[in-house]
């Protein structure tokens, strides 16, 4: 008798049609996140291309003298700065510039991992020079203390996204499935991986993702 009971029959209904609307909705934030990569791809293509075109080392070097005028000096900006600030950057000194031990660690590991078991995989090793920038230094504006913390900045940074990538390579290889929640910093693999609860295409294009040579 319960079978028939139309409460239930009306309950089936109701579940029913809420998996539609909610297979819906997933097919519908599916299609609008690959629209929203297109345009986030597109633009990031038109940037690089615009970049690409725009010789910013020689165009500061033709203006040297007009930005060497914009420098202060180091004895200079002490001086300016007070001497609360002064204290408080002597103070977290060390803790900053001995940061540099375990990045160098880091990379000296991660170098390892990423030449050895890059190669036993066959999954394309990443290109440092794309990612180690260091030319911040050429700055006529700066002075010698501006161009070291330029430096130390620019290695630790470089370094997190040389980090990043290795690690997105490695989880397209061995993990390639989306969270069930969305992700601040995405990295450049992420958006190919499958969806959280697509078991059935995970099996099915897993192989696929490690073929790195497809794209």
């Amino acid at each position: 008798m319960e079978k028939n009971n139309p409460k239930n029959n009306l309950n089936e209904e109701l579940n029913v049609l809420f998996e539609k609307l909610a297979a819906g909705r997933e097919r519908g934030l599916k299609n609008i996140e690959e629209l929203r990569q297109r345009i986030v791809t597109r633009l990031d293509d038109e940037i690089a291309r615009l970049y690409a075109k725009k010789d910013f080392i020689a165009e500061t070097w033709a203006r040297r003298n007009e930005l060497r005028l914009q420098k202060i000096s180091f004895l200079k900006k002490l001086i300016a700065n007070g001497l609360w600030t002064n204290l408080r950057f002597l103070v977290s000194m060390p803790f900053i510039y001995m940061m540099i031990v375990p990045a160098v660690f880091l990379h000296l590991a991660l170098e390892i991992y990423h030449q050895v078991c890059f190669r036993i995989y066959r999954i394309p090793r990443v290109n440092p020079w794309e990612y180690f920038i260091f030319d911040r230094q050429l700055l006529p504006y700066l002075n010698w203390f501006e161009k070291f913390n330029c430096f130390y900045c620019s290695y630790f940074n470089c370094l997190i996204s040389y980090t990043k990538e290795v690690g997105a390579r490695t989880e397209r290889y061995w993990c390639p499935i989306k969270h069930s929640r969305k992700m601040k910093g995405r990295h450049s693999e992420y958006d190919r991986f499958i969806d959280y609860s697509d078991g059935e295409a995970f099996r099915k294009k897993w192989e696929d993702l490690r073929r790195f040579d497809q794209g």
